[in-house]
C-alpha cells in the first residue's frame, strides 16, 4: 500500500513539477517579448525625439529670419506665438543659417536694424498732443461714451470700489 501512495506522490510532484516549467518557460518567453517591445519602443522614441529636434531646429531658423526681417512683435502675431518664443528661437536658431537665409531673401541685403519706438508713439514728451488734450482713464466709462462693454464693466468696477 506504501508503494501505491508513493508512486501516486511522486507522479503528482512530476506532474507539478511540469507544470511548474511550462509556466517559468511561458513567463520567461513572456518577459522577453516585453523586452523586445521595451527596445522597440526606446528605438522609435529615439527616432521621433530625432525628427522632433530636427523639426524645432528649423522652427527656430523661421523664426529668427523673420523676426530679423519685421519687428520680432509683429512676427510673434503673424506667427501665433509668444515673443518669448520668438525670442528663444532667435536665441537657439545659428546665426550663420539665420544670415544666409537672411540674404537669400533680401537679395544680400542686410536686414534694417530697429531701435527704440517708431515715431509717433506717443513715449516721448515732444509729441503733438499737449498735457491739456490728454483722455482722463476712465472719463470714457463713466459718461458712457466709449461703447465698449468690456471698458463700461472696468470702469463700473472702479466706481464702485471708490465707494468703500
Amino acid at each position: 500500500m506504501a508503494s501505491k501512495t508513493t508512486n501516486s506522490a511522486i507522479e503528482a510532484l512530476e506532474r507539478r513539477h511540469t507544470a511548474e516549467r511550462a509556466a517559468l518557460k511561458a513567463a520567461t518567453d513572456a518577459g522577453a517579448v516585453v523586452r523586445r517591445a521595451q527596445e522597440r519602443r526606446a528605438a522609435e522614441l529615439a527616432r521621433l525625439d530625432e525628427v522632433v529636434a530636427d523639426a524645432e531646429r528649423g522652427a527656430d531658423v523661421a523664426l529668427a529670419v523673420l523676426a530679423s526681417l519685421m519687428a520680432a512683435d509683429v512676427a510673434a502675431v503673424l506667427m501665433q506665438e509668444t515673443p518669448a518664443r520668438v525670442r528663444l528661437g532667435q536665441q537657439r536658431a545659428p546665426v550663420e543659417e539665420v544670415n544666409a537665409r537672411v540674404s537669400e531673401l533680401s537679395d544680400g541685403a542686410p536686414p534694417a536694424r530697429r531701435r527704440g519706438r517708431p515715431r509717433g508713439s506717443g513715449r516721448s514728451g515732444g509729441g503733438t498732443a499737449s498735457a491739456g488734450s490728454a483722455p482722463v482713464a476712465g472719463a470714457a466709462s463713466s459718461s458712457g461714451g466709449s461703447g465698449d462693454p468690456a471698458a463700461a464693466g472696468v470702469g463700473g468696477a472702479a466706481a464702485f470700489s471708490e465707494g468703500r
